[in-house]
């Protein structure tokens, strides 16, 4: 921690104590008076009730979630319907804990045996099943989703004065509900429920001042400035643009968009790809900056060539990155965060920020159909058309600063093979907050279909033994020594030593490619691993090459997709099958296979945060005498 670091540090614990006497006290900050006048006119971007245009599929699918929504049913994480009724907003329903109504700045939200599943309180009180409400409504003109969403907001206000629980802890939790504020109350204008809730006389007004002012006051630095930084002032800049209405929105607008304008160079590479090393994040932030760029052009301000440059480039790189399935990269953590939620839970957004990136940027980007209604919910004219053909992409790819490596055969066919290969930096800061153990790891599909895979994250502040395994390097396609993580950790988010990657050749050729890169996560004990990845059209060969001296236990670790079955041939080499898709694995002859199903120490994967299920692993293991080299081959089979 640099000095300046600890200097915010301290001057946050007194700010903290003198927020701790004005509560003791009940002593309440002045809030000024609104300048109603100040409000803009955004009444040209409303859609009104019952017009919006999309696809009939997905307002549907979105209408039902919004009548489960009327019944208190939770879906997100593994509550998958859960009903909690009546809400209450400082409930963790799964573990069935309560967190106090105590000072919140001052409650530790890290001990789940004071406030249970943090991230379960958190994500309702995020408050995106409100925007799915509202957005029913603009769908349907039907008032119940309207009613709902007020009462619900309303209640919140009621149940979360100000500093009171773990909903005033953390900055990033109000810039979002903000966002989802500003567009519950576009939405919401024409019902007969909006003055109510967003009148001026409502009390929502004093929350939406206090909350600004409480992330202007806490906003990340240092060390944790990472996606948590845009994510706040994303939320300071859309609320204080979209309701310009205080003394101090100047002054949080220009805050903000100072630090957005910086922050989208710091933590991007050039390239486009985000430096927390999780790609779950790089689309998180990207909806952030895209939402802050779409709010400025509404206030009649824009940000800087640069951003909207680095903006284009966050959106371009992700169709590289998608094999012919669809399927999305998942190094890294993941916890399904996201800035707003205007189409159903379980659809990807890649669509969305494709279809807001063209219309806002001019991106030459893929864009379907399903795609116009969360635009049309964001106030995007999509009545312009679709662009020309984007051509898929061709052969195998790299971006170079992020150490992120595509070896592709037959791409965007039928009969794709697909190769992710990680060779980066660990994470971004210091901290390295959001980063997994995975160097030189390496996601395979074909046509489409997953066949070794990343795990997943599945927990973050509970859990812990969960937390350090679905992180560690066990978890993921690569080699172990002596049974330790390339990078060593502390606690939920801290990486104390980080393993250093460094790429010594790229070679992609039409149709295949070669990666050679190294790592020194096993330099302490006197190891360094060298990995060449070759994809020739349907053969990957794998070569692990270990420096340095001694006796070491080496494992290689395989970890096939849910739904995958694996046989064991006489001759030691493994068969995967995967639906269509047949893997025949040959492992050096040093190594032991041993097959894992939802064990202790491998055979689990996480499809989303929160949810684990069993899944085949292979972990061939063996002694080997340093230095050595180790000969993989897996020859790939796709019916038809």
């Amino acid at each position: 921690m640099s000095p300046r670091e600890m200097g915010f540090r301290i001057r946050q614990v007194a700010q903290k104590t003198i927020w701790k006497r004005q509560v003791d006290r009940d002593v309440s900050p002045a809030i000024p008076e609104p300048d109603w006048t100040s409000m803009p006119d955004l009444s040209a971007l409303i859609v009104p009730p019952g017009v919006v245009e999309g696809s009939p599929e997905l307002a549907a699918a979105l209408i039902a979630e919004a009548e489960s929504t009327l019944r208190h049913e939770w879906h997100f994480f593994d509550l998958d319907g859960l009903r909690e009724d009546p809400i209450d907003w400082h409930y963790d329903p799964t573990m069935q804990k309560r967190a106090p109504r105590a000072f919140g700045p001052g409650i530790d939200h890290r001990d789940e045996s004071v406030v249970g599943s943090i991230k379960v309180i958190w994500e309702k009180n995020r408050h995106h099943h409100l925007t799915v409400l509202t957005a029913a409504y603009t769908i349907t003109g039907d008032e119940r989703f309207a009613a709902e969403a007020a009462d619900q907001l309303l209640d919140w206000v009621e149940q979360n004065p100000y500093l009171i629980g773990v909903n005033w802890s953390h900055p990033l939790e109000l810039a979002i509900r903000l966002i989802t504020w500003v567009t519950c109350e576009r939405h919401l204008r024409g019902s007969a429920h909006y003055d109510r809730v967003f009148g001026p006389q409502s009390p929502i007004w004093p929350s939406i001042y206090l909350q600004q002012l409480f992330i202007e006051k806490t906003y990340s630095r240092g060390s944790s400035a990472n996606n948590h930084l845009i994510g706040e002032m994303a939320g300071l800049y859309i609320a204080a643009s979209a309701w310009p209405i205080y003394d101090r929105s100047r002054h949080w607008r220009d805050l903000a968009q100072g630090v957005l304008e910086k922050e989208i160079v710091r933590q991007t590479f050039p390239s486009g790809l985000n430096r927390e090393m999780a790609f779950s994040y790089h689309l998180f932030t990207l909806e952030f900056f895209l939402l802050a760029l779409l709010e400025a052009q509404r206030a009649g301000q824009n940000f800087s060539k640069d951003y909207r440059d680095r903006l284009t480039k966050m959106l371009k790189a992700i169709p590289p990155l998608v094999d012919v399935g669809g399927n999305l990269p998942r190094y890294g953590d993941g916890d399904e965060g996201r800035a707003v939620q205007v189409q159903p839970g379980d659809v990807s957004r890649v669509g969305w920020l494709y279809r807001v990136g063209h219309v806002l940027l001019g991106c030459n980007v893929p864009l379907t159909d399903e795609s116009r209604l969360p635009a049309a919910l964001l106030g995007i004219d999509t009545a312009d058309g679709d662009q020309g053909t984007v051509e898929p992409p061709q052969g195998s790819t790299a971006f170079e600063d992020a150490g992120v490596f595509v070896l592709a055969s037959r791409r965007s066919t039928p009969g794709e093979v697909f190769v992710l290969a990680d060779a980066g930096p660990h994470g971004f800061l210091s901290i390295a907050a959001h980063a997994h153990a995975d160097a030189l790891s390496f996601t395979l599909s074909v046509g489409g279909q997953p066949v070794l895979i990343d795990p997943g994250t599945y927990a973050y502040h509970t859990q812990q033994e969960w937390r350090n395994y679905f992180r560690g390097t066990t978890a993921h396609n690569t080699l172990t020594v002596d049974g330790l993580d390339q990078s060593t950790h502390t606690g939920a988010f801290i990486w104390t030593q980080q393993a250093k990657t460094r790429v010594e050749t790229w070679e992609p050729t039409p149709g295949c490619g070669s990666l050679t890169a190294s790592h020194d996560g096993y330099r302490r004990i006197g190891v360094m691993h060298h990995r060449t990845l070759t994809l020739d059209d349907r053969r990957l060969t794998i070569e692990d090459h270990l420096t340095g001296e001694g006796r070491h236990e080496i494992a290689l670790n395989f970890h096939a997709a849910p739904g995958c079955l694996i046989d064991q041939n006489a001759d030691s080499s493994l068969t995967i099958h995967c639906g269509p898709v047949q893997v025949h694995l040959t492992l050096p002859d040093a190594l032991q296979p041993r097959l894992v199903n939802g064990a202790e120490d491998a055979g689990w994967v996480s499809p989303r945060f929160g949810v684990k299920v069993p899944t085949w692993s292979i972990i061939a293991g063996g002694i080997c005498e340093c230095p050595v080299t180790l000969l993989t081959v897996l020859e790939i089979n796709h019916e038809g």
